[in-house]
């Protein structure tokens, strides 16, 4: 039997580890959404995408801090190739007011627990 499961990655691994893991969430619930290339510069899924990166990032290490904004950039990238400077400028400002505007916040635990047990409810009942 190996001891290996016992050895998990600390520092920069675990930072590395999380991003990746991170934009792989990201992108493949993206990919979910029908024809999502066409809204490639839409505020609507820079902002799905910028909430969903405050879900999973939690920078409560400060030695270990994760950039958000480069999550957000990979994602991007993952999602539509190489983008042209223009586009990451726009990207950049866009992030940049609706952080100042308060549209990237998480959600309490309350409200994800209420609506998910709605969305079961709904599904069973109808």
């Amino acid at each position: 039997m190996s001891s290996f499961c016992y050895i998990n990655p600390k520092n920069s691994l675990a930072r590395d580890k999380k991003t990746h893991e991170a934009i792989d969430k990201i992108v493949c619930k993206i990919n979910e959404i029908p024809r999502h290339t066409d809204y490639k510069l839409d505020l609507e899924l820079l902002t799905m995408i910028c909430v969903m990166t405050e879900h999973l990032i939690d920078n409560k290490d400060k030695k270990n801090k994760i950039d958000k904004k480069d999550i957000i950039f990979n994602v991007y990238k993952k999602l539509f190739g190489n983008l042209k400077p223009e586009d990451l400028i726009v990207i950049d400002k866009n992030i940049q007011y609706l952080f100042e505007n308060g549209k990237i916040k998480k959600k309490n635990i309350f409200s994800v627990v209420s609506s998910s047990i709605c969305d079961w409810v709904y599904r069973k009942v109808l």
